[in-house]
């Protein structure tokens, strides 16, 4: 807590003096920290940085951190967005996936935080675990619909080195759920949430209107943001940088005045492939005004020229001047990227 309070001050004088439009805690289990030290750093922050009037407040959290305390806290800090990591409504996942909270918690989390006054609640979802079925994804939806939240993400299980997932899969202690479920399992996922009034507005992204992540949106325009804690990472716009993800060398470091993060001026040609991983992800697609803009006509035009056999295939299509991504075709969406990339 000293340290990460050390970094929050450092770092506000070279912060944008734009105000702050949203301020996430994530990439963990913040809901662990004592109400203390939540109210230490949001009084630093609130004494360091410039807040919008109507900036978003997010906190992830676990369901079986939160309780009617915990979330009264919560709204006290000024908390208006929670994040709850559900990952699914099935006993057997939960214990697959070695989650601490059972299906009685997350259904209680989520109505608990409904009553204590929250009305921006987003939940977590995975599908393509290993053993279940697209019956099973569909009744996972339906409860999660039944449930007062009106902002879902839901993202497919991967499989990454280093995680025990993958070591199980390397050893044949599981089975991947084939490809064919998989886009099965998409497919319901867009009928279900969609056919309920969600706006499938990101890849793995489904919000009720007015109600998207201001955060995500961010992100995904290309704003800047600063990330404060060990692995956290920050963008300029020119330059991209990253604490180091060592708990103890972030300490040290922060005690000793050694440089903590790592940074890297970005090309023109990589700012340019940011902008299309992050912009063709959404609904809002890439828009070729903002790339001839920042980038040039040259660009502007290899864009449209390499754009063109996928608007004829139908994968992608353009609205009000804007080149997007069909819904459909979001889990091809890395081919097309690269396809559109300068070589």
């Amino acid at each position: 807590m000293e340290k990460l309070l050390k970094e929050l001050e450092q770092k506000a004088t070279h912060f944008f003096r734009n105000p702050v439009k949203s301020l996430y805690f994530g990439g963990g289990t913040p809901s662990l920290l004592s109400p203390s030290n939540l109210k230490k750093i949001m009084i630093s922050v609130r004494q360091l940085y410039p807040l919008a009037e109507d900036v978003e407040l997010s906190i992830e959290c676990n369901p079986d951190d939160l309780d009617t305390s915990r979330l009264a806290n919560f709204r006290e800090l000024g908390f208006n967005r929670l994040s709850i990591g559900i990952q699914s409504f099935r006993e057997e996942d939960l214990k697959l996936m070695r989650r601490s909270h059972n299906v009685r918690q997350a259904e209680q989390a989520v109505r608990e935080a409904s009553k204590a006054g929250f009305d921006n609640i987003t939940m977590d979802l995975i599908y393509g675990i290993p053993g279940q079925t697209s019956g099973m994804w569909r009744e996972n939806i339906h409860k999660a619909l039944s449930l007062p939240v009106n902002h879902i993400s839901a993202y497919h299980l991967t499989y990454e080195a280093g995680t025990i997932f993958y070591l199980w899969k390397k050893k044949g202690r599981i089975v991947p759920v084939h490809e064919d479920e998989s886009l099965e399992m998409y497919r319901i996922l867009r009928s279900e949430l969609c056919g309920a009034g969600y706006e499938h507005y990101e890849i793995s992204n489904f919000a009720k209107e007015g109600k998207r992540s201001s955060h995500n949106q961010l992100y995904w325009s290309g704003e800047p943001y600063m990330g404060f804690g060990p692995s956290a990472h920050s963008f300029s716009g020119g330059t991209r940088s990253w604490n180091v993800a060592s708990l103890k060398r972030y300490m040290e470091s922060l005690q000793s005045g050694i440089s903590y993060s790592e940074t890297e001026e970005l090309t023109e040609k990589e700012r340019y492939h940011d902008y299309l991983i992050i912009s063709l992800r959404t609904s809002d697609g890439a828009d070729p005004r903002v790339i001839r803009d920042r980038f040039g006509v040259a660009v502007r035009d290899h864009f449209l020229r390499t754009a063109a056999k996928f608007l004829k295939e139908g994968l992608l299509f353009q609205r009000e001047g804007k080149v997007v991504i069909d819904p459909e075709g979001w889990l091809m969406a890395d081919h097309i990227m690269r396809e559109l990339f300068l070589q």
